[in-house]
């Protein structure tokens, strides 16, 4: 029977060893395939962002055949999603009769574009170089929904020209006639027609560029464009709106976060949430185990508290502190960090008092005793 049994328990420690003989060996395995997997992933990496900027930047050209035109070129400089704002920097060429060059106009000309800081109307006047001009357009959005916001911005511009005034003689007064006594119909109507007419003369919408007056003493003239936008962190995309009757060219700009953008700041939060989870764990784990255990959560979760701000910060253009991704992520982490710092404090504040409580016993009396014993 012992012989049974010993030889029972040496098979069990042969399985045992070979099992912890695979398990080793399928770790080595492990850490060598880890390695390489780690490199080839950092190097596809750094080869996507190799050429980033083209994914997210947005060349727009519209041509005119027009001999005698304004070529506008636009470059996109900055985006303020707090300030609803983005800024362009607008350059203009001439061609055709009125342009003396490509800088300097023939005539004078007059260029309006839908500003919302700064001048909405630029003179040029003919003989005078025509300088680069910076402009700046209202952005509409709710960075609230970050890293997956959306934007959108119009930029509208009208070239013009004044319209040659011909002088006529006034035509000649013709004789008054006299006044007939109107009937209630005829005062009527022209009580309607009145109201018609001013109607009519009310102001044009806030988003129109050019009024009615505008258009009475200039000549719009032909414009054609080239729109480029690239700016790190966003990623354009943009159609040229119908122009109105007011001959007004429009450009319909829409920007959202780059991809980049977003895979780093879900991999931020989900950091912090990760970094939060584990020092409650350690906590719980303290609060389980001996009075050691509950004092090492005391020297991280401090640090960690003031950490997670920092970490926050550092998604790129992160609106201020409330923003919808801080209801997932950040404020958790810091409520869960902050209960686990009360908990490993009151742990050993209950554990320290316990120990106090404790009768001392005294060391001279446990020595008489023992020498009695020893006596006797």
């Amino acid at each position: 029977m012992k012989n049974q049994g010993s030889g029972s328990g040496v098979a069990t420690k042969k399985r045992g060893d070979v099992w912890r003989q695979a398990m080793q060996k399928l770790a080595s395995a492990m850490r060598i395939l880890v390695l390489p997997l780690v490199i080839v992933l950092y190097v596809a990496v750094l080869f996507y962002n190799l050429n980033e900027s083209d994914r997210r930047t947005l060349h727009l050209q519209q041509e005119n055949p027009a001999a005698d035109r304004v070529h506008v070129i636009l470059e996109i400089v900055s985006v303020d999603v707090a300030r609803a704002q983005v800024t362009a920097r607008m350059q203009v060429r001439l061609m055709g009769k009125i342009a003396k060059d490509e800088f300097t106009p023939a005539v004078n000309l007059r260029f309006l574009v839908n500003a919302v800081q700064g001048q909405q109307r630029y003179e040029f006047q003919q003989g005078e170089r025509v300088i680069p001009i910076e402009v700046v357009f209202a952005l509409e959005g709710d960075p609230n929904l970050y890293p997956f916001d959306t934007h959108q911005a119009t930029l509208a511009f009208l070239a013009a020209k004044p319209v040659p005034v011909v002088k006529r003689p006034p035509p000649a007064a013709p004789a008054p006639a006299p006044a007939k006594p109107k009937s209630f119909l005829e005062r009527l109507t022209k009580g309607s027609e009145k109201e018609t007419k001013e109607i009519s003369a009310k102001p044009a919408a806030p988003d129109s560029l050019v009024g009615t007056s505008e258009l009475a003493s200039h000549t719009p003239v032909p414009v054609s464009f080239d729109l480029t936008a690239s700016i790190t962190g966003f990623k354009f995309d943009g159609e040229i709106a119908k122009s109105g009757p007011d001959e007004v060219t429009r450009i319909q700009l829409n920007l959202r976060r780059a991809d980049n953008v977003i895979v780093t700041s879900l991999g931020i939060q989900l950091m912090m949430i990760c970094l939060a989870l584990s020092m409650l764990a350690m906590v719980l784990y303290g609060t389980i185990q001996g009075k050691e255990s509950a004092l090492a959560p005391l020297a991280i979760s401090p640090a960690l508290i003031f950490g997670l701000p920092a970490l926050r910060d550092t998604q790129p253009g992160v609106p201020p502190l409330g923003a919808f991704s801080d209801y997932i992520s950040y404020l958790w982490a810091e409520y869960l960090v902050a209960a686990s710092t009360i908990i490993a404090i009151w742990t050993w504040i209950s554990r320290h008092r316990s120990k106090s409580a404790e009768p001392v016993s005294d060391p001279t009396a446990a020595v008489e005793t023992q020498n009695k014993s020893q006596g006797s």
